[in-house]
């Protein structure tokens, strides 16, 4: 925002030089990015930030530098020569929206003449990036940079009725804008009209039909102060953003619509002649009360970080006009209205510790009270998953938790995904964010597709994270761990594809990382997994987790170009029934026997498992697959699996012997318990 030198000297009493100000002002936050020379003078390019209405103006900053230490602020007065005609028998305001516009006020100056505003005020309007037009609407734009509040003049002849309405348009209804484009007004905009058609989009731009003409010899000043909701959703959707609506949309001052009507008329009557008639009209004189904000000294302190002079403090605010009351510690602020920033005690503090410097607050660690953290909540169990599905070789990926309806739909099959409504988003910003997922592996089989797509030879990523669900008592939300697996696996037989042992090895060592070893695994039916690749995985009886090949139609759905294996974990499930036992390393050797069984397809893996380690001693340490093997001499329904049993003894090392008895009695009651022989 573009500022002049001089006029804003003219707001200060013994103002600081054009470096020492430049350099206060942009220490408390103003920053002056740039500085030209203009004949003699300066024209300034200072950074004001969006929440700061009150200094986008040349008294506002002037304020601000007051309170920088860089003279003192003069006060505001309003000088003005009325005539004997009252106001109220030449025009009427009325407000049919008080909510809408909470203070209108307006003035009518008689008999002036329209022409060129003298060289003075043209030249600091071109330099503030205004175009002059002509003394009048000059005029208006003059007390706009000068005091910051938006005005508009009306040729009072085109006013029908002589009368000011401020309501709502009438669906359809047209206003020319005075930039020449009709437009088409909706029936939530808010409307300056006359008797009989809408003159003004309030708190935007005028009407062309009204507008100050050579003809001009009535005029009727405007200032209102506008709801800044209603002035921005028409800017918006009118396409509109003017000097008016860029300080109506962030916080106009209330109080100062009457001051600023004065100061216009005042000036226009100067520039132009005329008579300013008695008196002002004004649809509520009585403004709200204002906000009073305590404090205390000592949590100021606090919130610096560093020690700040009460008679520092209080010089600040009282420069900001917050009239500052002390009494001991305690300190009580009146916000002025055109402080529409102000609302807590924090940003009274904000505002001292900025003139005090941020550079002057000591870089120090605060001291621990109570000792150090600890992580809460389900931080370490969800670490935890995350550690384990690094340690498989997984690329953690973040997803969407909004998914788009369909995916959802179409992944709501899983088990997992069953346990409640889907969570609607009330306001999506695309259909592809319309509702919660209800599984994590709806977002990472769409990734992984995409990254098939675009040539990935391998995909291995997993994710953990939540999923959500709409139940009777609310919104249920579910740690989950998902992991999608796709390509070629293997660093030395690239060329092979993954199938469903890759993956099932993969959740096994994170079931195990998760303290679950003893989960099993079933057959799995339904539509999320293909017919005979897919299990559901158990823990005490409770499905905890899914795993296999996506279904052929999910797979289409997603333009998926190679098979693609996912599983699901349910995170809270696994941490009731995972126990991690650490114990310490073993102090005698191993002896390891690989015994080939010939069985039943059919048999599961898992209750082989169960009944070796039952049929075994209590030594038994571990039992893993070594292979499996369908061919040449095995019958079309059988299978022959080749583990390997690792027995050791905590307390002593095994003799051969303890070990060859251990294990053909482990045969012998392995071929009473099931259907199998050992060939």
């Amino acid at each position: 925002m573009r500022f002049v030198l001089d006029w804003l000297r003219e707001h200060l009493d013994a103002p600081a030089g054009a470096d020492a100000l430049a350099e206060r002002l942009t220490a408390c936050g103003m920053n002056v990015e740039l500085r030209e020379g203009s004949g003699g003078d300066e024209v300034w390019d200072v950074d004001v930030t969006a929440n700061r209405p009150d200094a986008m103006n040349h008294r506002g900053l002037a304020r601000e530098a007051a309170a920088a230490g860089c003279g003192a602020l003069k006060p505001l007065r309003a000088e003005l020569a009325e005539g004997a005609t009252p106001v109220r028998e030449l025009a009427a305001v009325v407000v049919e929206d008080p909510l809408g516009c909470p203070r209108y006020c307006a003035r009518v100056v008689r008999g002036v003449r329209i022409g060129p505003s003298p060289s003075w005020l043209a030249e600091r309007l071109e330099r503030c990036g205004i175009r002059p037009i002509n003394n009048v609407v000059d005029a208006t734009n003059y007390v706009l940079l000068d005091v910051g509040h938006p005005l508009h003049a009306f040729d009072l002849a085109a006013v029908a009725g002589r009368e000011i309405r401020v309501r709502h348009a009438r669906a359809g209804e047209v206003l020319t804008t005075l930039d020449g484009v009709a437009r088409t007004l909706a029936a939530d905009d808010l409307v300056i009209a006359d008797a009989r058609r809408p003159v003004g989009v309030a708190g935007v731009m005028g009407g062309a039909e009204s507008e100050i003409s050579a003809a001009t010899r009535d005029v009727l000043v405007e200032s209102a102060y506008f709801d800044p909701r209603v002035v921005r959703r028409t800017a918006r959707r009118l396409g509109l953003a003017t000097e008016a609506s860029h300080r109506f949309e962030r916080g106009a001052d209330r109080a100062m619509a009457r001051t600023a009507v004065d100061l216009a008329a005042a000036l226009i009557a100067r520039l132009a002649g005329g008579e300013v008639a008695a008196g002002a009209l004004d649809s509520a004189p009585e403004v709200p009360a204002p906000l009073a904000i305590a404090f205390s000294l000592r949590r100021l302190d606090a919130f610096a970080g560093c020690a700040i002079p009460r008679e520092f403090a209080i010089r600040v605010l009282a420069a900001l006009e917050l009239a500052p009351r002390g009494d001991g510690d305690a300190v009580t602020c009146t916000v002025p209205s055109h402080r529409v920033d102000l609302e807590l005690a924090e940003d009274v503090y904000e505002e001292v510790l900025r003139h005090f410097g941020y550079d002057r607050v000591p870089s120090a660690l605060p001291p621990l009270r109570s000792g150090p953290g600890r992580r809460l909540g389900a931080w370490p169990l969800t670490e935890r998953a995350r550690e384990a599905l690094v340690a498989v070789g997984a690329a953690e990926a973040i997803t969407f938790s909004f998914v788009p309806r369909e995916l959802d739909a179409a992944f709501s099959v899983s088990p997992l995904a069953s346990r409640g409504d889907v969570v609607e988003v009330a306001n999506p910003l695309s259909a592809r964010l319309a509702v919660m997922r209800r599984s994590l592996l709806a977002g990472l089989a769409d990734a992984a597709a995409g990254n098939l797509r675009r040539g990935a030879e391998r995909v291995l990523i997993g994710e953990v994270g939540r999923a959500y669900f709409e139940q009777a008592a609310g919104v249920r939300e579910e740690e989950r761990m998902a992991l999608v697996l796709a390509g070629s696996v293997g660093a030395w037989d690239a060329g092979r594809a993954a199938d469903f042992l890759d993956l099932k090895g993969l959740v096994e060592a994170i079931l195990g990382q998760l303290g679950l070893d003893g989960a099993s695994w079933r057959p799995a039916a339904g539509p999320l997994l293909a017919a005979g690749e897919g299990a559901e995985i158990v823990v005490g009886g409770e499905v905890i987790g899914v795993a296999g090949r996506l279904a052929d139609a999910l797979a289409a759905g997603l333009d998926v170009p190679a098979p693609l294996w996912g599983a699901e974990l349910d995170l809270a499930a696994a941490a009731d029934r995972g126990r991690l036992a650490y114990a310490p390393l073993p102090r005698f050797p191993a002896v390891s026997a690989d015994l080939t069984l010939r069985h039943p397809i059919g048999l599961p893996y898992a209750e082989l498992v169960a009944a070796l380690r039952a049929a075994g001693p209590e030594w038994l340490e571990s039992v893993s697959p070594v292979v499996r093997y369908r061919g040449e001499g095995v019958g079309a329904s059988e299978v022959k699996t080749t583990v390997r049993l690792v027995y050791r003894h905590p307390d002593r090392s095994l003799t051969q012997d303890e070990v060859n008895a251990a294990h053909f009695a482990l045969m012998d009651a392995l071929a009473h318990r099931l259907a199998v022989s050992f060939q």
